[in-house]
């Protein structure tokens, strides 16, 4: 293999920086203990040289650093914002130092995990949700302690999950609509690819199944409260609740409907899941699922937190609660 070629460790940042193996190593892991000038020549080196950590070089030391790194791979609306600033007030809380890194929602490249997670990091927090996570999201968390926001399933040994029981939320919706009087039940599915809406999708499924009700899903393909529109006119008059998949969807949804005259709840009867900031204000105000969103956030923190201390990877579902208002 060419020199050109031939890729860089640790032996040879520090023979071009001029310093010791050990103050290459404690620089890149984020110590705090070298000198400001030396710290310059050696990160002046390790650009040179192009040099990139090895994920793997993290189980041979059982140095702790005392810092988290937190990688936002869903859009930080609503929930996942709330989500996102929980565990960085958790994360301060226990005195950790907090790094992130945002994947781009819906890149199409798949990013090299060693650009994502920088080595001084101790434990990895993932903020996900697709149903099919990305290849990344596994080699990490098989390399590092890792909480996976949002997925329960099939994780690595060295991961936990924390999820809210969106399958459960959606039950609760659909039984509420069925005590309600409703006898035929639409649901407004949001797009198939999260975890979110399919769990709801089965939740709605099974509810009606169990109740000897027909199930009517039409896709939204989206959370946008504009792609419940061209939705609402295809519904037969016969239909008298709509559940939809996410407040945005109901949004929408509450809008059409009293644009074309129909009364709610008299005509139709509408939840959401969600519970999102003003949906008690809506016109009229929303039944819907509430998460606890910061509740997930703690937990999340909580999980990573009892793996680097020794503990085992424990996984947390988060209850989700109906709360019932004028639209139903």
């Amino acid at each position: 293999m060419s020199p050109s070629l031939k890729r860089a460790n640790l032996r040879d940042i520090a023979e071009e920086a001029g310093v010791s193996i050990q103050t290459v190593s404690r620089v890149v892991r984020g110590v705090d203990v070298v000198a400001g000038p030396t710290r310059e020549r050696v990160m002046e080196a390790v650009k040179r040289l192009n040099y990139q950590p090895n994920l793997a070089a993290r189980s041979l030391s059982a140095h702790k650093t005392g810092s988290v790194h937190v990688i936002d791979a869903v859009p930080l609306f609503h929930g996942h914002a709330a989500t996102f600033v929980a565990i960085c007030q958790q994360l301060a809380a226990l005195s950790l130092h907090i790094s992130t890194t945002v994947v781009p929602f819906g890149l199409d490249e798949t990013p090299d995990p060693r650009h994502l997670v920088p080595l001084s990091a101790d434990g990895i927090i993932i903020l996900g949700g697709r149903l099919d996570p990305p290849a990344w999201v596994h080699e990490i968390a098989s390399t590092v302690p890792t909480v996976i926001v949002g997925r329960l399933h099939d994780l690595p040994p060295t991961a936990a999950g924390v999820a809210v029981d969106h399958k459960d939320g959606a039950e609760q919706a659909v039984r509420h609509l069925i005590e309600r009087g409703c006898r035929r039940i639409v649901h407004f599915a949001g797009p198939q690819d999260w975890s979110d809406a399919h769990q709801r999708l089965e939740g709605y499924l099974e509810t009606c199944a169990a109740a000897g009700l027909p199930t009517e899903v039409l896709d939204a393909g989206s959370w946008d409260a504009s792609a419940a529109i061209p939705l609402v006119a295809r519904l037969d008059p016969s239909v008298d609740g709509i559940f939809a998949a996410n407040d945005q969807l109901a949004l929408g949804c509450l809008s059409e409907l009293q644009r074309r005259g129909v009364a709610i709840p008299g005509d139709v009867r509408v939840v959401g899941f969600d519970d999102m900031s003003g949906a008690d204000a809506l016109y009229p105000p929303l039944t819907t699922v509430r998460q606890d969103f910061e509740r997930v956030g703690e937990l999340a923190v909580e999980g990573l937190n009892r793996m680097l201390e020794g503990g085992d990877a424990v996984s947390s579902l988060v209850p989700a609660t109906l709360i019932i208002r004028e639209s139903t």
